[in-house]
C-alpha cells in the first residue's frame, strides 16, 4: 500500500504559480512520493532554520524543491512548500510557515 500525498493550501499555491512546464516535473516527483516518500534528502538546519523532521526532493534540473514530511501513521506525505532552491528560497519560505503554525 503507498502513501497519499497532500498539499497544504499554501504549497497548492506555490505549484500553481509554477510555469507549465515545471509543474509536470513536479507532478513526475510527487507520484514517486506515493511509492518512495524517503526519496527526499532530510533538511535538518538549512540556511539557519531548523526544518528537522521535514525533506527535499530536487526536481527540474536541481534547480527547485518540493519540501514535505512524512506522516508515516497515516501514511501520508504532506506537502508544505515547492519552490526553486537558489539562495536558500523554498526553505526561508518553509520556515515562514512553520513559524505561522507555531512551530
Amino acid at each position: 500500500m503507498g502513501y497519499k500525498v497532500t498539499l497544504t493550501k499554501p504549497a497548492a499555491e506555490d505549484f500553481q504559480s509554477l510555469p507549465m512546464d515545471i509543474q509536470k516535473h513536479a507532478i513526475r516527483q510527487l507520484e514517486k512520493l506515493k511509492t518512495s516518500p524517503y526519496l527526499g534528502d532530510p533538511l535538518g538546519h538549512r540556511y539557519r532554520y531548523n526544518l528537522t523532521g521535514f525533506r527535499a526532493l530536487h526536481f527540474y534540473k536541481n534547480q527547485y524543491r518540493i519540501c514535505y514530511r512524512i506522516l508515516e501513521d497515516q501514511r501520508e506525505v504532506e506537502v508544505w512548500a515547492i519552490g526553486k532552491r537558489e539562495g536558500g528560497y523554498v526553505y526561508r519560505v518553509l520556515a515562514t510557515r512553520l513559524l505561522k503554525k507555531g512551530r
